[in-house]
């Protein structure tokens, strides 16, 4: 991922904010971009190389890299569990690179796997939709 990939990156993104307020912004930024490799170089004063999804959290948008963290029987979460980043590489991790699962010597398969890696994020149905899968309306 580099800063180039912005624009593919917010189109990718939900139209919502992914903090409701600079404490909490900051405080999963804290926990989590300060010790990425993307952000690495906005850590070093390069701002313009940073991690562009700082950026698009920035202009008040969620993006889809961002899947929600655990929350408790009550949907609690703490700040810094509030999102889980796919995109994600400890600069301790030897080997930061995004590889993956090989597919194991033998296993057919039966659809190529390319078109379905990647970022999938569900959305809330739209009240018209609501009434198709729930006949007689409701939040079921």
């Amino acid at each position: 991922m580099s800063p180039d990939d912005y624009d593919r990156l917010f189109a990718e993104s939900r139209d919502e904010p992914a903090f409701s307020n600079g404490t909490e912004g900051y405080g999963w930024m804290a926990a989590n971009c300060d010790r990425c490799i993307h952000d690495k170089p906005a850590r070093q004063g390069d701002d313009g190389q940073g991690c562009p999804l700082v950026l698009i959290t920035l202009v008040g948008r969620t993006p889809a890299q961002f899947l929600d963290g655990p929350r408790d029987e009550h949907g609690r979460y703490g700040i810094a569990d509030q999102y889980v980043c796919t995109e994600f590489r400890s600069e301790d991790d030897p080997d930061p690179e995004l590889r993956p699962i090989p597919t194991p010597p033998g296993q057919g398969e039966l659809l190529p796997r390319e078109p379905f890696e990647g970022h999938r994020m569900l959305t809330p149905l739209h009240p018209v939709d609501q009434a198709a899968v729930f006949p007689g309306g409701g939040d079921r």
